[in-house]
């Protein structure tokens, strides 16, 4: 388990260079376990698995009340994404990955 008292070994945010952007989910969100499952799925190329658990993040998502897509919290993580791509573009230009 990763925790602010325990951080496991893939700690995300102790391994990210100082310049990354990460995004993070908590245990809170009911989304949070199927997707954290879908992307090891995904990384490990089990597409089919990563596709039955994104379905159970999106069946847990009909259950939540929604945020609306302006709120502040909604628009920073899209910004992160584009953070993230533009990152990981400018590594690959520099030959930095």
């Amino acid at each position: 388990m990763s925790s602010k008292i325990e951080p496991s070994e893939f700690d995300a945010y102790s391994k990210a260079e100082t310049d990354e952007p990460f995004f993070t989910l908590l245990a809170r969100d009911p989304i949070a376990p199927s997707l954290i499952e879908a992307w090891a799925y995904l990384r490990s190329g089990q597409i089919g698995a990563a596709e039955i658990a994104f379905k159970q993040a999106v069946d847990a998502a009909t259950h939540i009340h929604p945020q609306m897509p302006g709120e502040a919290q909604i628009r920073s993580a899209f910004e992160v994404a584009d953070e993230c791509r533009q990152w990981a573009r400018s590594k690959m230009v520099s030959g930095r990955r």
